[in-house]
């Protein structure tokens, strides 16, 4: 696996613009995961975004600080006391053994197998359940896609179910994502398989991945189907398929886009083009940007692959012609579902729900941070940090190896060109994005894992070929660092790996895995949750938008922004009254003191400053602990569908619920709440008996 190839170094690459570009590239990669960039970042203002970041990034380089030097002296050890010759004998060994696998019988077995690994994460640590709420209200969609319907009704007890991320249109309530995976979770309930949705994805994205490596690496089989194989493995990729996650729909698009593409290369039929198209348009509906990237890497592929044999107008054209016509159905229906909800095709429920800052650019987020070039490469030097600890969970930083490999590289074959390029333009995109959250690590960088782990396979054995084979004091370069990237990769496979996809289970996150109560007759259970969310989502059913509603909770104390809240909704129903004096202006700068209520409940008040009697009450009903109804909705009967089982709503309070019980006369009316002390979870109790204990 180590030798060199006869062609590897050489074909198509040359010493032109763009090896130099790669190498300033691999220097700007290796600067940007060894300094802390990332502290540079506002931490004094900071949100629960910015500090999860941040905390994500110190403990992502303490332990890749560590794992590289616990490695590389194990690495000394091991080289000391084997052979070198041996050792590079065994990696021949073990590559020639890998590619004598039939192709067909190596790519589909490697897809299943990833396919039932996720599968198996999503089952046994997720019990089959979405934990972040992105997911979440995606899947409350297609609930009501699989029913027939774009999306819930919108009405006045919409406030009972809102969920983050997701709004009131005139036209009915729908998430604030694209369809598109929208559209693949409700065929995966109308089969009633939708934990299959992420698994199949994964099984997909590596099928695609694992066929275009073998013709991007055609002098390389065998490093092309180790980057295959740490694809597969990836618990990185694996974490979020198993959690729903769309980010998994867009990579699957993507992988099939380049090997279409690639396939252009020996096959003249229409087809390609078009299927390349197709899987643009399909990214399109699931992330845009995503989709936006991928075709630049297809374009580069045209450019690059069938540049030298295509050089005709004509040729270019019927390539254009035939993407176009594979993409304009998806693109097609995106635009009619946009103008259906939200007033125009070109008009995202991203900024429907943010307002227009919610856009690409170097200007103020919707919460009223600036995000500039020092932002962006402080939250670039954070997303590069983590993903290379957490694409492969190797010891040793992924992102530092391929830095590394495109510096000392003297010629990139064009295979290795196009690679660089389908990770790199990702990592390029996203700094001029001012969001970056982390979940399982970077997860704007999902989509490009597929490149990230071709990448780094070619990186690691490219570092090993330029390794003089000389020795210097018994020691010999080329056998530790062999040795090293063997022990990362088997460490980060056998242990670190499968301990971080079981880190996601027990009790990490555990309420998204509490059970909705199940009830043999129609009934309406109300959920206790916090005071705080039902102040937000009373204005979120009533239409204010979220950028608005970010600023209004962190600079106002949660007994002002209720009363703004009420007088909000009374305003919307057509009656006026003073407005409360509540700042939404981004640049004062005004901070309210933080107090814990309960587990998981924070409510913003100013010390000495007299609460009213109701704001006591909603105190007072929160003291016992709270419980999120996000992670119950998609999993119990709907308003304006049918179902005579249990209907989860949010609790809004005795006078509210009352409204809502008359809307519902054959439902009986039931509480589920943590009750004081907390030791026996969540009870299910009759609405009487809620009443007292909560709302006293």
């Amino acid at each position: 696996m180590t030798s060199p190839s006869r062609h590897s170094t050489t074909a198509g690459g040359g010493g032109g613009p763009f090896t130099y570009a790669l190498r300033f590239t691999g220097i700007a990669l290796v600067i940007l995961v060894l300094l802390p960039l990332y502290r540079r970042l506002d931490a004094t203002d900071s949100d629960l975004v910015l500090r999860s970041i941040l905390t994500s990034a110190e403990l992502a380089r303490t332990m890749l600080l560590f794992g590289s030097l616990i490695v590389i002296l194990v690495a000394l050890v091991l080289a000391r006391l084997l052979d070198p010759d041996k050792i590079e004998a065994w990696c021949i060994s073990g590559g020639r053994c890998l590619t004598a696998i039939p192709s067909a019988r190596f790519v589909w077995g490697l897809a299943l197998l990833s396919a039932a690994v996720t599968l198996a994460f999503s089952h046994f640590m997720l019990a089959g359940k979405p934990t972040l709420i992105d997911a979440m209200v995606q899947m409350l969609q297609a609930r009501f896609v699989a029913a027939g319907h774009l999306g819930g009704p919108a009405d006045r007890f919409t406030e009972f179910w809102q969920l983050q991320n997701s709004l009131i249109t005139p036209t009915g309530w729908v998430s604030q994502y694209p369809p598109g995976h929208v559209f693949l979770l409700a065929l995966g309930f109308l089969l009633h398989v939708p934990v299959l949705v992420g698994p199949v994805l994964v099984g997909v994205t590596v099928l695609f991945t694992a066929l275009s490596a073998q013709r991007l690496l055609r002098d390389d089989p065998a490093v092309a189907r180790l980057g295959a194989i740490m694809l597969a493995l990836s618990p990185f990729f694996i974490g979020l398929a198993g959690a729903y996650m769309n980010h998994v729909a867009a990579a699957a698009a993507a992988s099939v886009a380049v090997y279409c593409a690639l396939r252009s290369e020996d096959d003249e039929r229409f087809r390609w083009p078009l299927l390349t198209g197709a899987a643009l348009g399909l990214a399109f509906s699931v992330r845009p940007l995503a989709a936006i990237v991928a075709g630049m890497t297809v374009m580069a592929i045209w450019i690059v692959v069938r540049g030298a044999r295509r050089t005709e107008m004509t040729g270019w054209v019927r390539l254009c012609i035939g993407a176009a016509i594979g993409a304009v159905p998806f693109l097609v229906a995106v635009g009619a579902y946009n103008k259906h909800f939200f007033g125009g095709p070109f008009r995202f429920g991203y900024v429907a729900a943010q307002g227009p800052l919610v856009g690409l650019g170097f200007h103020n987020d919707p919460f009223g941070h600036f995000y500039g070039p020092a932002e962006a490469l402080a939250y670039t030097s954070s997303d590069l940090l983590t993903l290379s600890l957490y694409l492969l969970e190797t010891p040793m930083p992924a992102v530092i190896v391929v830095g590394l490999f495109l510096i000392f590289r003297r010629k990139f074959s064009s295979g290795e060109q196009l690679i660089a390029l389908w990770a790199l333009l990702p990592v390029v995109a996203n700094m001029f994005y001012w969001h970056h959250g982390i979940f399982m690590g970077p997860r704007m960088l999902n989509e490009a894992a597929p490149a990230w782990a071709l990448l780094t396979a070619i990186g690691a054995v490219g570092l090993v070929r330029l390794t003089t084979h000389r020795q210097f004091g018994g020691h010999s370069p080329r056998a530790i660092i062999t040795v090293a990237f063997i022990v990362a990769w088997a460490g980060g496979i056998f242990y670190l790996a499968p301990s971080r996809l079981r880190s996601y289970g027990g009790a990490w996150m555990a309420s998204t895995r509490i059970d909705p109560p199940h009830t043999a007759t129609p009934s309406l259970i109300f959920v206790h949750g916090a005071w705080s969310g039902r102040v937000v989502m009373r204005l979120i059913a009533n239409g204010l938008r979220l950028d608005s509603l970010e600023i209004g909770i962190r600079q106002n104390t949660t007994c002002e922004f209720q009363e703004f809240a009420n007088w909000y909704a009374a305003a919307k129903a057509g009656r006026i009254t003073a407005r409360p004096d509540v700042d939404f202006d981004p640049a004062s700068r005004r901070r309210t003191a933080i107090f814990l209520i309960a587990e998981d409940d924070k409510i913003r008040a100013n010390p000495g400053q007299p609460m009213s009697h109701d704001c006591s009450r909603e105190i007072i009903s929160d003291s016992a602990g709270i419980i999120d109804i996000s992670s119950f909705l998609w999993q119990t009967d709907l308003p304006g569908l049918t179902g005579d089982g249990t209907m989860i709503v949010r609790d809004m309070g005795p006078e509210a619920n009352a409204r809502l019980i008359a809307h519902y006369p054959h439902r009986t009316p039931m509480f589920f709440y943590r009750a004081e002390g907390g030791d026996k979870g969540p009870q299910l109790v009759s609405y009487a008996e809620g009443l007292r204990q909560l709302w006293r």
